[in-house]
C-alpha cells in the first residue's frame, strides 16, 4: 500500500514532533530572502516530502535543518534539542545523527563502492584512522550490510564511476546509512535519474523508512512520486510554505497555486 493511502494525522497527532521548524527565515548576504516564516513539524517515522518549483527554497530548507546554512530567524528543534545556532562539538553531534543524500551523489568516483560507503563512518572514526583510510572489520561488515539493503553488494569492489546513475545514488544511500541516522534528508535524490530508476531509488528510501523507522524528509518535483511515497507533504513557493497536507489533498487548484497557472503535471510511471 502506498504511503499516501494512509492518513498520518491519527497516529501522529498526539506525539511530540521529532523535528519542529518554527518561523524560519534565511536571508543571504546579498539580501535575497530564501525562506520566509516557514513553520512545520515532522513526527518520528514520517516520510515528509517537500515540493515546489526550482528556487522555491527546498534545498535551502534541507541545508538549514542540517545546519549547513545558518538561519537568520526562527528555530529548529530536533529530537528535543534546539539546534538553531549550535556550533563546535554540538554541531558535530547534530550532523552525526542525520544522513544526507544529494542530487548529484557526491561520490569519490575513482574509489571503490565499498570505500565510498565506508566514508559515511568518518564522523565516528578516530582522526588518525580516518586520515589513514583505516576502517574496522565491524565497519566493513556494516558497509556490506548497507550495500545489501540497497541491492548492490555485488558491486562493492568496483569503482564508483563504473556504476549507472541509479546505482551510484544507491551507494550514496548506503553511505548515509553508515551513520545509523535518526533522520534522513534527501535533496532531490532522483532529479538526475530516468523514470524507472527513480522508482527504484525511491523504493529503497521507502524501505528504510518503513523497516528501520527512520524519519525521512525528501525534496521532490514529481507529484506521481509524491502520491506513492509520501505520508505528508508541504509545498514552498518563493520561500514561503503555501500548502501542508496529505498527497491526496493536492487538487488541480492546489497544483496551480504551488506551481503556477501555466504548469502541467508530468507523471513518472
Amino acid at each position: 500500500m502506498a504511503h499516501g493511502d494512509v492518513s498520518p494525522l491519527i497516529s501522529f497527532a498526539a506525539m511530540q514532533p521529532f523535528v519542529s521548524v518554527k518561523h524560519l527565515f534565511l536571508t543571504y548576504p546579498n539580501g535575497y530572502q530564501a525562506l520566509r516564516d516557514v513553520s512545520f513539524d515532522v513526527h518520528a517515522g514520517e516520510f515528509l516530502v517537500v515540493i515546489g518549483l526550482s528556487g522555491s527554497g527546498k534545498s535551502t530548507l534541507m541545508r538549514t535543518i542540517n545546519r549547513l546554512l545558518e538561519p537568520t530567524e526562527g528555530s529548529i528543534v530536533v529530537n528535543g534539542t534546539d539546534v538553531t545556532h549550535v556550533d563546535g562539538e554540538a554541531l558535530r553531534r547534530h550532523r552525526a545523527r542525520i544522513g544526507m543524500i544529494f542530487q548529484h551523489f557526491n561520490l569519490i568516483k575513482r574509489h571503490s563502492v565499498l570505500r565510498n560507503v565506508l566514508y559515511g563512518a568518518l564522523g565516528s572514526t578516530p582522526t588518525w584512522s580516518s586520515l589513514a583510510g583505516r576502517f574496522t572489520q565491524d565497519q566493513q561488515s556494516m558497509a556490506m550490510d548497507n550495500l545489501n539493503v540497497v541491492g548492490i553488494a555485488d558491486k562493492a569492489r568496483q569503482r564508483a564511476d563504473a556504476l549507472s546513475g541509479g546505482q551510484q545514488q544507491r551507494v550514496a544511500i548506503a553511505r548515509a546509512l553508515m551513520q545509523r541516522p535518526d533522520l534522513l534528508l534527501a535533496d532531490e535524490p532522483v532529479a538526475s535519474l530516468d523514470p524507472a530508476t527513480s522508482h527504484s531509488v525511491m523504493s529503497y528510501l521507502e524501505r528504510i523508512n518503513r523497516d528501520y523507522g527512520t524519519t525521512v524528509i525528501c525534496n521532490l518535483h514529481f507529484l506521481s512520486l509524491v502520491r506513492q511515497y509520501a505520508t505528508r507533504v508541504i509545498a514552498l513557493r518563493n520561500g514561503e510554505k503555501v500548502f501542508e497536507g496529505l498527497p491526496a489533498d493536492i487538487t488541480d487548484e492546489w497544483f496551480r497555486t504551488i506551481y503556477g497557472d501555466d504548469a502541467a503535471e508530468v507523471e513518472i510511471r
